[in-house]
């Protein structure tokens, strides 16, 4: 078989019709958003049959008044006696349904014919440029060869715009803003709720229902690392809540102001199964600008998932923050590293803060207030300076 690309329709030809040829045969048709196929169906006999075979004809149809209708009819007559009578022909013509038969159709309605393979193939296309409602109704297609002819019916009805129609049944305006406060009212009272008691919930959720990790050989729960300026806020406050309120083991460390050194300062933090790091301007020797706490949380984000930071002050902010070298903002860090900001008059949700992000513990002492476990409210008051 050939195929002729440049061909105004892609044609396919063959010189010799073997019996393998036959098949079906996709034709597709597409561009950048829209493709259209069409399957061909080649069959071959033994020898050329007595009647003609119907190879196309369009389907019934619904067209809207205006519109252009094209309907296609078509037939492989085969090879005709050579007589100067002897033709084969395709044409349409109109019935109505008391069988009333148009033959002579209106001079507006153009029939076009069509033929293929040295007129062994011929067809007719039925073209209305502008569908009246009078064109309605069912028009047949004649294939005629000689000493017997076909015929097939197309349906062509109207098609008829649906439109939807409201019911007479008044609106129930009162009852639907009923409806609506009430809905409103409570989607509020739920987001009351969830941020008073959110963090709480997802703490006794996690400690109730989430697989103990006291099995899996590390020495202790958290270790808390400071600088030396912090010892008593890291020591005091947040080393004696974690164990003696909420039931941690804690081991602490103090760290050194290279930051460059700070992965080699916790190696051994594998021991354990979160380190807790307070991130405060004592820890970067009194700076706390935008790079020097970019660098010094990028260098913590080293150390794992098993990290978590506080942060004792509020970081920068910078309406015109650029991105450093590795296309990263301070924000952006921040928020991959979910860190916890200590803010001093909410202290509840610090420590739930902390909770949900440290290992579950099923049977929490209930101890001290959190609040007396400040060991100096002076020193506490300094670090949010």
């Amino acid at each position: 078989m050939l195929l002729f690309p440049a061909s105004a329709n892609q044609t396919i030809y063959s010189q010799a019709v073997k019996q393998t040829d036959e098949g079906n045969y996709k034709c597709i048709l597409r561009n950048d958003s829209i493709i259209h196929s069409h399957t061909v169906k080649l069959y071959v006999l033994d020898k050329a049959p007595d009647d003609p075979q119907i190879t196309y004809l369009s389907d019934d149809t619904k067209i809207f008044i205006g519109d252009k209708l094209r309907l296609y009819c078509e037939a492989f007559v085969g090879n005709v006696v050579d007589l100067p009578d002897a033709h084969s022909e395709v044409y349409w013509y109109k019935t109505f349904p008391n069988g009333t038969r148009i033959n002579d159709i209106p001079s507006r309605i153009k029939q076009i014919k069509t033929e293929q393979e040295d007129e062994q193939t011929i067809g007719s296309y039925l073209v209305i440029d502008e569908v009246l409602r009078e064109d309605f109704g069912d028009y047949v297609c004649v294939i005629t060869k000689p000493g017997m002819s076909i015929s097939r019916i197309v349906n062509v009805n109207e098609k008829i715009s649906e439109v939807e129609f409201l019911t007479p049944t008044p609106l129930p305006v009162a009852k639907l803003i009923f409806i609506l406060t009430g809905i409103l009212t409570l989607f509020v009272l739920i987001v009351i709720i969830y941020l008073k008691f959110g963090l709480e919930w997802q703490v006794r959720i996690k400690d109730t229902f989430s697989p103990l990790e006291d099995g899996d050989g590390k020495k202790k729960d958290v270790l808390v690392v400071y600088s030396c300026q912090d010892a008593e806020i890291a020591l005091g406050v947040l080393v004696t809540t974690l164990e003696g309120k909420f039931g941690y083991s804690c081991d602490s460390k103090e760290l050194s102001f290279d930051v460059s050194t700070w992965l080699k300062e916790l190696s051994l933090g594998e021991k354990y199964r979160r380190i807790a790091v307070l991130v405060s301007p004592a820890l970067l020797k009194g700076s706390w600008d935008s790079d020097a706490v970019l660098g010094a949380l990028k260098e913590l984000r080293k150390i794992g998932p098993k990290m978590l930071c506080v942060s004792l002050k509020d970081f920068p902010k910078n309406e015109m923050e650029v991105k450093d070298s590795n296309g990263e903002t301070l924000r952006a860090v921040i928020r991959s590293l979910n860190v916890i900001l200590w803010e001093r008059k909410e202290d509840e949700k610090l420590w739930n803060s902390l909770r949900l992000r440290l290992p579950p513990k099923r049977n929490v002492p209930q101890g001290t207030d959190t609040r007396l476990c400040y060991n100096s409210q002076e020193s506490v008051e300094d670090f949010r300076v």
